[in-house]
């Protein structure tokens, strides 16, 4: 996203309000609804007839809530664009009205400059997988083979739904707004449709209904705009309340919910123990608090040393150079990639010279190589692989910066003492977590007479298969 001369004063103010990774829980800040551009009427979009099929599992979740209790957890990634949506304070008002005031959400974001679907992909694999959310809202430009990428890794490593609206209306694009095009110039509408049509987003004709609402109030581009590129306030509720009415209670669905997260009754413990075999990738334990422990594994293989990993946001050292208009978290690699012979630890890369070199340094394993921003890098050890292509303005980068990220194991340890919870209380424990999404065989050998009450075992399959 390039921005012109004029808009530069907007921009330092943008960047300290987007350029945060941003959570809220169940009661967003209040939030007050603008006036529509003066003399135009309020937006009343054309809702799709089969808007909300492909939001089967969210739907449910909104519809039935959870047990035990916990917050419906939205992540949203883009660029500025995400931003000016907000923190959830405008979309979960919408929520509540549609499922009752009573649901509880959390809502996180991140989000960088202009940044397109390409790099996404690295902080979906380093924070959003992690977190296993519910919904995904993904709101920006760029390449549709990067985002088909994207797609394919979120719908490999989770149940989430995802949103995608196509992109709103900004002054670049008066010329196509003119010659009567759809497609905007930094992005393929018409291959967006068809590429959320082929793995089942939903996907928001957020541009269409723009034009009509324009159209129909005899108004410019301009008037929906807070700068050349950025929506106004009431702009970015247009987008919130379209993202919104998408969730529809329907008859039928693209795909049953029940396909991606369901509960199954825990067997019979035969013999002091229990043998649950699955398909997916995660498996949760929904049980009341007691006394008594457990041993847990996977596969034969002792939960505690089971080879499923999860990643940490790689996190720009503080005394990294920042260049005006870039923040650090965009001049630096946006994910990596886990090997082989994985070893849980703290990983730090560290820039060499101003031509791209880095040495990449392990807190277990210790200094593991040196590579270079642009080229593919795989570590000595085989545990680390640094993608070129998610590694955001290396230009920019200088000696001595520091980019530092975690490797974590996704299980619990072998052994899990019921003692901390309450006798009275339900509890959710998830076992493991970032399998592979194929067959698994969970054993639980009970350590002791008289254990927790599993009421039920939760498995997760993600759309896509390994």
């Amino acid at each position: 996203m390039r921005l012109t001369s004029h808009n530069q004063t907007c921009v330092t103010t943008i960047l300290a309000f987007f350029l945060v990774t941003s959570s809220i829980f169940a009661q967003p800040k209040p939030y007050e609804k603008p006036a529509p551009p003066e003399g135009a009427k309020e937006f009343a979009p054309d809702i799709p007839a089969d808007a909300g099929q492909h939001l089967a599992l969210s739907i449910r979740k909104l519809e039935n809530g959870f047990s035990p209790e916990r917050p419906f957890l939205i992540w949203a990634l883009g660029s500025s664009y995400t931003a000016r949506l907000g923190n959830g304070e405008i979309l979960i008002p919408m929520l509540k009205d549609k499922f009752g005031d009573d649901r509880k959400f959390e809502y996180k974001r991140m989000v960088g400059n202009s940044c397109p679907w390409q790099y996404l992909r690295g902080w979906a694999r380093q924070m959003v997988i992690a977190d296993q959310p519910d919904l995904v809202i993904v709101n920006t430009i760029g390449k549709l083979d990067d985002l088909e990428k994207l797609i394919v890794l979120l719908q490999s490593h989770t149940t989430a739904d995802i949103i995608i609206p196509s992109i709103h209306w900004r002054e670049r694009g008066k010329p196509n707004w003119d010659q009567g095009l759809e497609t905007a110039p930094d992005q393929d509408v018409p291959g967006l449709r068809k590429l959320c049509a082929k793995y089942g987003v939903e996907f928001v004709e957020l541009r269409r209904e723009w034009k009509k609402y324009l159209e129909a109030n005899n108004l410019p581009i301009e008037s929906l705009l807070g700068d050349p590129v950025h929506q106004s306030p009431y702009g970015a509720w247009m987008v919130n309340y379209m993202l919104a009415q998408h969730f529809q209670q329907r008859d039928s669905y693209a795909y049953d919910p029940q396909s991606r997260e369901q509960l199954f009754l825990p067997p019979d413990p035969r013999r002091g123990k229990i043998t649950f075999d699955f398909t997916g990738n995660r498996v949760d334990m929904l049980a009341r608090g007691g006394k008594g422990s457990v041993r847990i594994s996977i596969d034969g293989q002792s939960a505690e040393f089971y080879p499923s990993f999860r990643m940490t946001y790689i996190q720009p050292a503080k005394t990294n150079f920042q260049e005006r208009r870039s923040p650090a978290r965009d001049q630096s690699p946006h994910g990596v990639k886990l090997g082989e012979n994985i070893e849980p630890q703290h990983w730090t890369i560290t820039v060499l010279d101003d031509q791209g070199n880095y040495e990449l340094e392990g807190s277990v394993t210790g200094k593991d190589g040196r590579g270079n921003a642009y080229q593919p890098f795989t570590s000595n050890s085989g545990q680390i692989i640094i993608p070129p292509e998610e590694w955001r303005r290396a230009e920019r980068n200088k000696p001595g910066d520091k980019f530092s990220w975690d490797v974590e194991r996704a299980t619990v340890g072998e052994v899990v003492d019921f003692a901390k919870y309450d006798a009275n209380e339900p509890f959710r424990l998830t076992l493991a977590s970032n399998l592979e999404n194929t067959r698994h065989t969970l054993t639980i050998q009970y350590l002791t007479d008289f254990v927790v009450d599993i009421e039920h075992l939760q498995v997760f399959t993600p759309p896509i298969s390994d």
